[in-house]
């Protein structure tokens, strides 16, 4: 964020306001607030009864009355490092309480001459952020329409000069929120907590909070002449709020079971599996720190328990590490078996802990799977036996799965809370300090998969797309979260995870990959920043022959294992860059890919890349060197494949 320009927002007579960057007006906008009877309250027909100036007249607190006796409160703030700051909170005129599911502190547009061009633009694009990575959802970046919705936060961003507007929420633990493009205005956003809708998977309306005043979240809003600038500045922001769980082991690599095996799963295929790995990937450069990582994912229930510990304490001695599985917030067991006995709560049943709504009906399956209500006493009773046997078995990581469900809207059995946010945080805040190095004496990998991008204090990794096997769309789909995820490395959370990585095939796709395919899909996990759990059935010889060619290149895996994650050069609108950059050591590296069929030329523009013209290149695969010429770099590409270049 441009630190050398006086930031200040100022109150207009109508009920409106202004941000003012400088000179420029990047935003005015208004507040509105429901009350669940109904009634409403606008600041540009209420009326203002109190303005107190802060932040040495920088920033305001107004507060509002309406006719029907609602007051709203909006906070016009600053964070400690000078980040403007939008609030907002109901209230009554006659002190009662107040009940709301739905708080818009901010409805934004651009007004005048000196507005920013992302407001003129009919060319400016609005970054759709999935609310979770269920059922391959994606990232968009897509021109403004009525009624398009990014969960928690968004950019409004020109793609030729880069220019960036960014909305986005600095609290997560009641509120989903929700940037709409408006349905009444051109060029407006409704910047609103409360929100549950197909995007959230949510069948039940958002829960309502019940006080004296209601307080939205707060929202920072940013803007700069790089959005990728004004993205990683939001990350840092969000950082220094409450920070991501730290890891300092190194970037994990090793082996997941899912798309090799799935529930072809058993101790014998796992155990040759492990073997490999050591044998022959580790001493040629499959590894970190001389470690590997051997998880079952899921379908790890046929292996008995004195099996498992046994296979651990083999693991360990072998110098490697051991993973497991679990889905802590959703039930996939058939109808019929929801009056089944919960193993580690005997005498109670899984019916007892289903989420309802409330007419008392268990919420509707989402992916397959009835959500669990994570506030019972009874989940947390099976939860922390089913954590404890993680802990005794003596296993290193977990990837917990379908963590959407523990967000859902519903009628949960403690009273106090309210929304979806509350529950999910709940069970959060139980596996992480269930977990936490201070109380089982040792470092426990904490991998978040299906899960909400918020809240993100909770895991180490979170996997940034649904699934993804091996092929060329399976490349593409990577890179479409690594070229609007990617900030999100080494802020929200400790690591991205690319997912695993299939360099074969997968036990879902119809066909092995190509050699050109399997080369992408590792690079695309490598410039992550990042998770490598390579992923395919090892007792294909040619699964093997895959695994040795590509995933003991030690140049590459040193990318990998710096944890820097590659920014992208371009927007793509719902699809993905083909080129990505970064510094690692000092040095400049680019990754540039294709995953369509045929013959084409991948250039970059140095310039536009912010790469020096001039650069000569190792290409990491082939060992090949390249430069640009007259300032652009080109590459023929033969099929879907990738290359990876480093700074001479």
């Amino acid at each position: 964020m441009e630190r050398n320009v006086r930031i200040t927002w100022q109150y207009k007579d109508n009920g409106t306001f202004a941000l003012l960057w400088g000179d420029t007006a990047v935003l005015t906008g208004y507040a509105k607030a429901y009350h669940v009877d109904g009634r409403g309250i606008d600041t540009r027909t209420a009326v203002l009864k109190r303005q107190e100036m802060t932040h040495g007249e920088r920033g305001q607190v107004l507060t509002f009355h309406a006719e029907n006796g609602l007051c709203l409160t909006q906070r016009l703030s600053f964070s400690d490092d000078g980040t403007p700051m939008v609030s907002c909170a109901l209230s009554a005129q006659d002190g009662q309480p107040v009940e709301t599911n739905r708080l818009l502190p901010l409805i934004a547009e651009g007004l005048g001459d000196n507005a920013p061009r992302i407001w003129k633009s009919i060319w400016s694009k609005m970054l759709l952020v999935p609310y979770d990575n269920t059922m391959w959802l994606r990232y968009e970046a897509q021109p403004l329409r009525a009624g398009r919705k990014s969960y928690d936060m968004t950019v409004l961003f020109q793609e030729d000069s880069r220019e960036g507007l960014l909305i986005g929420a600095a609290d997560f633990s009641v509120w989903k929120n929700v940037i709409i493009c408006s349905g009444t205005d051109a060029k407006s956003f409704w910047v609103q907590s409360g929100i549950a809708d197909e995007g959230t998977h949510d069948s039940v309306p958002h829960g309502s909070l019940i006080g004296e005043s209601v307080e939205s979240a707060r929202f920072y809003v940013l803007y700069g002449a790089d959005y990728r600038r004004v993205l990683e500045d939001y990350g840092d922001l969000l950082a220094e709020e409450g920070g991501h769980l730290t890891w300092t082991e190194g970037v994990p690599f090793g082996f997941n079971s899912w798309a090799g095996l799935a529930f072809r799963l058993n101790e014998d295929n796992f155990r040759k599996t492990a073997q490999f790995v050591r044998g022959a990937l580790r001493p040629e450069g499959y590894e970190n720190q001389g470690l590997t990582y051997m998880n079952l994912d899921a379908g790890w229930s046929v292996i008995p328990e004195e099996n498992l510990i046994s296979l651990v304490r083999e693991l360990h001695g072998s110098g490697q590490k051991a993973g497991i599985y679990d889905s802590p917030f959703a039930f996939f067991g058939k109808d019929e078996d929801i009056e089944n006995e919960i193993p580690g709560a005997p005498g109670h049943r899984f019916s007892e802990i289903l989420l309802r709504d409330f007419d008392g009906n268990p919420l509707a399956r989402v992916d397959g799977a009835i959500p669990l209500d994570v506030t019972h006493p009874v989940w947390r009773q099976q939860m922390e036996w089913k954590l404890s046997r993680f802990v005794r078995w003596d296993f290193d990581y977990v990837k917990l799965d379908f963590m959407t469900h523990g967000g859902m809207e519903g009628c949960h059995y403690d009273r106090n809370i309210r929304t979806g946010r509350q529950a999910i945080e709940t069970g959060y805040r139980l596996i992480a300090g269930y977990l936490s190095p201070e109380r089982i004496g040792k470092p426990f990998f904490i991998s978040l998969s299906i899960a909400p991008l918020f809240p993100c204090g909770f895991g180490h990794a979170r996997r940034f797309s649904c699934d993804a096997f091996g092929t060329n769309e399976d490349v593409e789909y990577v890179l479409n979260a690594q070229t609007y995820a990617w900030w999100q490395s080494g802020r929200l959370y400790a690591l991205n995870d690319p997912d695993h990585i299939c360099l074969l095939k997968g036990v879902f796709t119809d066909r092995d990959s190509l050699e050109g395919e399997a080369r992408a899909r590792y690079t695309s996990a490598v410039i992550a920043g990042t998770v490598m759990m390579l992923s395919d059935d090892f007792e294909r010889p040619e699964a093997r022959s895959r695994a040795e060619k590509l995933a003991t290149n030690r140049e590459v895996n040193a990318l990998a294992a710096s944890r820097v994650s590659f920014c992208p050069v371009e927007s793509a609108g719902a699809s993905a860059s083909a080129a990505f950059t970064a510094a690692v050591d000092g040095k400049q590296c680019l990754a540039l890919f294709h995953w369509r069929e045929g013959d084409e030329t991948v250039q970059v523009e140095c310039g536009h890349a912010g790469i020096r013209p001039g650069i000569r290149y190792k290409e990491l695969w082939s060992g090949e060197q390249m430069q640009d010429e007259d300032g652009v770099l080109s590459w023929r590409a033969h099929g879907c494949d990738a290359v990876l270049l480093r700074e001479l």
